[in-house]
């Protein structure tokens, strides 16, 4: 009879905690203090140790700490990379099939349930596994990361009124990927509307003015994502993280013991509680980590200072580099035009010089050319007096027939037709040569220039006899006439 009555009160209590934990109720911290200390001291348990126990211990005989839970990047799927739902003839073509699964998913579920280590042994990859599954409850519309956010954010000040949680606009991956980036915290907090506890955990807990604080605090460096489990996204990081429990909260940093770019999950907050209890799970773990994280942010500060130095000084050489190439090309450049200038003017020097020889070659030819003057007793002759440039006078007689180019022609040879002598070996007269007279022949009172021309004679523009001055032509006339 007594035992009877020990097993019903066991079984009671067995009852009572079930209902209480899926009630959402606490345990009574009081009840259980005085049932421990009434209780005797449960007998100490053998030690057992096997090989990979102790492999696992390190050489001072402790257990190395456990690593905390990896963070990983959830990606989700796109709308148009899910897939369709089949049409109505292929879900009543595949209904059998369907029952078959259900008939023997049961046993399995059932051995699943008696030994929970055989579901990890063959389950795949949460993260890659649970992308082709799409949540969509109550016919809740699919939407992107970025678009969720600011759902649920609305949804929230909807439901439990405005408030000032410092919300983000983005995706998971993105506040993941700006927590890693700048050495920061992300609090993950996932939502059930369905689940009892949700209201009172928004009123009571992340609305509170303490747990507000906390999270808008600058110097904590917290970013908060808030996640309902119903779009897509957040049921994938709600498997990634082993939400078991609603309301769930999970604080992920940068882990540089587990790998110098992993992000892990440092804290989980599960069930309810009240909002003093609540800061006190995610205080001490975002203490701990936050001297760790300072170091790696002033690491990371010193290789971007001395990256940004290294371009600076790169930036530097390049502009030095560069203003001495334009240097280099300047300098060239000049003794390419010194060059040029030289070789140009000792072009202009030999055309010169060429041009000077061309042209005693053609007086001296033009001298041997030039008829003898005629005799005074000749008919049709015309005497001409000039006056030279170096002030000498000489008469000569010239036929009426003559042309002007004659007259100009002695004037330009009259010092080869003195010096010439029949012994003289008489050139020929230069190729590609054209001769120009720089002098004009003009007469005084009334002045008259007599142009060299072939169509005129002496005779027509001279007369019988005539008095004509060598005038040179002054450079300064044959610029301003050019």
């Amino acid at each position: 009879m007594r035992g009877q009555n020990g097993s019903s009160d066991i079984l009671t209590a067995v009852q009572i905690a079930i209902a209480k934990f899926f009630d959402g109720e606490g345990p009574d911290l009081l009840a259980e203090a005085q049932a421990a200390q009434n209780a005797p001291p449960p007998p100490q348990p053998r030690r057992q140790e096997n090989l990979q126990q102790s492999l696992l211990r390190g050489p001072s005989g402790r257990s190395s700490p456990a690593r905390p839970d990896a963070a990983p990047r959830i990606v989700p799927q796109p709308a148009d990379q899910a897939v369709p739902r089949p049409s109505l003839i292929l879900a009543i073509l595949f209904t059998p099939f369907q029952f078959l699964y259900k008939i023997f998913s049961l046993p399995l579920g059932f051995l699943a349930y008696l030994f929970p280590s055989l579901p990890r042994l063959f389950a795949r990859n949460t993260a890659s596994g649970t992308l082709r599954r799409r949540v969509d409850t109550n016919g809740r519309k699919s939407l992107t990361p970025d678009d969720a956010a600011q759902r649920v954010q609305r949804e929230f000040a909807e439901e439990y009124g405005e408030n000032e949680l410092p919300w983000t606009v983005k995706g998971y991956a993105s506040c993941l990927d700006q927590a890693k980036r700048d050495y920061g915290f992300l609090l993950v907090v996932l939502l059930s509307p369905e689940h009892d506890e949700t209201s009172t955990f928004c009123n009571e807990v992340l609305m509170n003015a303490e747990v507000t604080q906390f999270l808008r605090d600058p110097s904590n460096r917290i970013t908060l994502w808030v996640g309902d489990v119903r779009d897509s996204e957040a049921y994938q990081v709600s498997t990634a993280l082993r939400c078991s429990k609603f309301p769930f909260t999970a604080l992920i940093c940068h882990t540089p013991e587990v790998s110098s770019t992993a992000m892990s999950v440092v804290a989980r907050v599960t069930g309810p509680m009240d909002a003093r209890t609540y800061l006190a799970e995610l205080r001490p773990k975002h203490t701990s980590r936050t001297e760790a994280l300072e170091v790696s942010r002033q690491a990371q500060a010193f290789q971007n200072a001395e990256r940004n130095l290294r371009q600076e000084q790169d930036s530097a050489y390049e502009r030095s580099l560069a203003q001495d190439r334009e240097r280099a090309r300047l300098r060239k450049e000049a003794e390419a035009a010194a060059a040029a200038a030289e070789k140009a003017k000792l072009q202009e020097e030999q055309a010169a010089a060429e041009l000077a020889a061309k042209k005693q070659q053609w007086r001296k030819w033009r001298a041997s050319e030039i008829k003898p003057e005629p005799a005074a007793t000749e008919k049709d002759v015309v005497r001409i007096a000039l006056k030279m440039p170096e002030a000498a006078r000489i008469m000569r007689r010239f036929r009426d027939s003559d042309s002007m180019v004659d007259l100009y022609d002695f004037v330009e040879c009259y010092e080869y037709l003195k010096e010439s002598s029949s012994s003289e070996k008489v050139p020929e007269k230069p190729e590609n040569y054209k001769h120009d007279y720089q002098f004009q022949l003009v007469s005084t009172l009334p002045r008259v220039i007599y142009e060299a021309s072939l169509e005129a004679t002496i005779g027509e523009k001279v007369g019988k006899s005539g008095n004509l001055i060598v005038e040179p032509i002054a450079e300064d006339e044959d610029e301003d006439e050019d």
